[in-house]
């Protein structure tokens, strides 16, 4: 029985995991970053620059 439910565990993890990692790649064939929900510091300089080239 413990193997039972251990295996449907890890099943899980790896079902996660490939979906996480299709969100990923399906954002980045858009052109968009993993993180472009987020507000990160590198979207922060883009943003900054790009303020900054419009003065």
């Amino acid at each position: 029985m413990a193997v039972f439910v251990n295996t449907i565990i890890i099943l899980a993890i790896i079902s996660l995991a490939a979906w996480q990692l299709v969100k990923v790649f399906k954002r980045a064939k858009k052109g968009k970053c993993a993180a472009c929900d987020y507000d990160c510091v590198l979207k922060k300089q883009v943003n900054s620059r790009h303020n900054s080239a419009k003065i």
